[in-house]
């Protein structure tokens, strides 16, 4: 009886091989891919922004082939263990099954007995699904039966006509190590033959792949290589929210540039701004209590009404407008509990908006009111590089988290020669290829093979004119 269940390296071998074989297949759409690039994009533009290309080869090199070599690496001892089960379960099925009823040879009326039994897809149902076949054999007169579990009998595999789609009849012809199957339609009389050369079959031999043991260790990773791999997916990450919020801010330039005119008063300058104006106002002794320093800075207030002929209801909104207006500009709110009266006594809370997230809110707030109206932002479709996040930048882009500055005096027949200015540094580990592209691999762009990882740009620096803009790395 045939049996399911290999040994564990048979299974390793399977999926190791569809390892090689899927993470093989994004590396060639990758490289495909770019190499048509470099057919259609100007020479001068690799050379002008290599880092820039590296990287958009990098990212993608990272979805098509390391995110794949990753996730095959999570899964590996999950597949493997499902697939053991599944044919050990098929075998301990095939073991205990057995016919409803055994029948009777159709020629002698004797016994018949189990020969084999084994797994054959059955025709109607799923084509993943399999049913266990029996073949049964009648000792005394050598015939033989074919059954499906549940009793049926089978009716053989059913082949029909091209012509006039009526079943035909199988015979094979077995001469000289050659098979012929030759092929009858019952109703149309349409016939034709197929032959098979068994000693070419057998003498077939696979041919070796000279490149599997190395693409084997490229792509069946480790658990270094997949720490690696973390981490420079959380490297990835961390670029595309610097250049996200990069975008973010070039798209609304306008509620970020009011958030630096935002007076960001200390709790002193905050008495120094409101105790002048309620004065003048007749509401005296205004004092802060102790500041509340949680998760948000809350600092309670208190003053007196001054005014003998104003009442309750004018009072307290007549200090909430005077605190709104002058706070307007400010870092300061009134908090939700708004203020409380009693007996010309006035007491409130204020709460402290820092960091800023907190700053953009108060901005969104009064354009939403209507109280501010900033200039509108010029329209735009990426980002602005002047709003890049410079100290985040560095540490994404450059190894031990540095760039260097050297500076070249350039001769110009002045007395004030220039200076060359060059920003040097070398490109952070986690943007580079994890797993490597073999050597000297000529489906690898050109500009991939020979790129090198220092980093380098440089301006023109004029002594007491400032600098020129330079381009980024």
């Amino acid at each position: 009886m045939l049996t399911y269940l290999e040994d564990r390296q048979h299974y390793e071998d399977l999926y190791d091989h569809a390892t090689v074989e899927q993470c093989r297949s994004g590396e060639g759409i990758l490289n495909d891919t770019f190499r048509k690039l470099e057919e259609t994009v100007p020479a001068a533009e690799f050379k002008e922004r290599p880092v820039a290309w590296y990287l958009e080869y990098s990212k993608y090199y990272l979805q098509f082939v390391e995110f794949t070599a990753a996730s095959r690496y999570h899964r590996r001892d999950k597949i493997i263990a499902e697939w053991m089960e599944r044919d050990g379960q098929k075998d301990r099925h095939l073991a205990d099954a057995h016919l409803p009823k055994m029948p009777f040879c159709r020629s002698c009326g004797r016994n018949m007995e189990v020969m084999d039994k084994y797994y054959m897809h059955r025709e109607g149902k799923d084509r993943h699904s399999e049913d266990v076949i029996f073949i049964l054999a009648c000792e005394p007169c050598s015939k033989r039966q074919t059954y499906w579990e549940d009793g049926a009998e089978w009716e053989g595999v059913k082949i029909y006509c091209e012509k006039c789609r009526a079943e035909m009849t199988i015979t094979h012809k077995e001469s000289n190590n050659v098979l012929i199957s030759t092929y009858a339609c019952i109703e149309c009389n349409h016939t034709y033959q197929e032959t098979l050369d068994l000693r070419e079959r057998s003498t077939e031999k696979e041919v070796a792949d000279p490149l599997y043991e190395l693409d084997y260790k490229r792509f069946c990773i480790d658990e270094d290589t997949m720490r690696k791999l973390e981490d420079k997916i959380e490297h990835m990450m961390r670029l595309g929210k610097l250049y996200a919020d990069a975008t973010e801010r070039t798209e609304h330039a306008d509620i970020y540039d009011a958030v630096k005119d935002i007076k960001q008063l200390k709790i002193a300058q905050l008495i120094e701004a409101l105790r002048p104006v309620l004065e003048k106002a007749q509401y005296t002794e205004f004092k802060l209590g102790d500041p509340q320093l949680g998760k948000e800075v809350v600092v309670d207030f208190n003053c007196l009404d001054a005014k003998p002929d104003r009442q309750e209801y004018d009072s307290k909104n007549s200090l909430r407008k005077l605190i709104t207006k002058t706070l307007e500009e400010s870092n300061w709110r009134l908090t939700n509990d708004g203020v409380y009266y009693r007996l010309g006594y006035l007491t409130g809370r204020l709460r402290a908006y820092e960091g800023e997230d907190a700053l953009k809110k108060l901005v969104e707030q009064r354009v939403k009111k209507g109280t501010l109206r900033p200039p509108e932002p010029t329209p735009a479709h990426a980002y602005d590089p002047a709003r890049l996040n410079k100290v985040e930048a560095i540490k994404i882009y450059s190894e031990n988290e540095k760039l260097y500055i050297d500076s070249v005096p350039i001769e110009n027949g002045s007395k004030r020669p220039d200076q060359k200015l060059t920003l040097r540094g070398t490109l952070h580990p986690n943007l580079r290829l994890t797993i490597p592209f073999r050597e000297n691999d000529d489906s690898v762009p050109e500009f991939v093979r020979n790129f090198d990882f220092r980093m380098e740009s440089s301006g023109i620096y004029q002594k007491g004119a400032g600098s020129r803009a330079s381009r980024n790395p």
